[in-house]
């Protein structure tokens, strides 16, 4: 009996490179939204930073520090967009990762079949050369 061979080896090799292109992909966008959220948290612990009012202050210096929290509060807002935009994208990349997964799954259950379908014939072409090998020892007259 021949060893086995899947017809579909080559396209198993390929969805399983597209698999960790994906894969590679998933990974880089978690690493780019654990930098977003890092982004994001060194600007709200900015704006606490930021001195608030207290007491009589001129026009220009009250100016002044409502400009810095203004500007602390929008890079907040721009960080939280930016987090949630990679939040979006990563979830479009687990999206990928899971459809090219399922299609290597496909095919390496397929795989899984025929080879025990091989095995099973590998068998059965084992037992009847067994059979045959006795039928003739026993035309011929040999014991075993």
């Amino acid at each position: 009996m021949k060893r086995f061979r899947f017809r579909l080896e080559q396209v198993l090799r390929v969805r399983r490179l597209q698999e960790d292109i994906a894969r590679g992909a998933l990974m880089a966008a978690n690493h780019a939204a654990r930098e977003a959220a890092d982004r994001l948290n060194q600007r709200i612990d900015d704006y606490a930073a930021v001195g608030r009012p207290s007491g009589a202050q001129t026009y220009d210096a009250f100016n002044r520090m409502q400009f810095r929290l203004d500007n602390a509060a929008g890079a907040i807002t721009i960080a939280r967009a930016e987090y949630r935009q990679a939040l979006d994208v990563v979830e479009a990349r687990r999206a990928e990762w899971t459809a090219a997964r399922q299609r290597v799954a496909a095919l390496e259950r397929l795989e899984a079949r025929r080879r025990d379908e091989h095995e099973v014939e590998a068998r059965r072409a084992e037992d009847r050369l067994v059979d045959d090998l006795v039928v003739a020892r026993h035309a011929r007259g040999e014991q075993a």
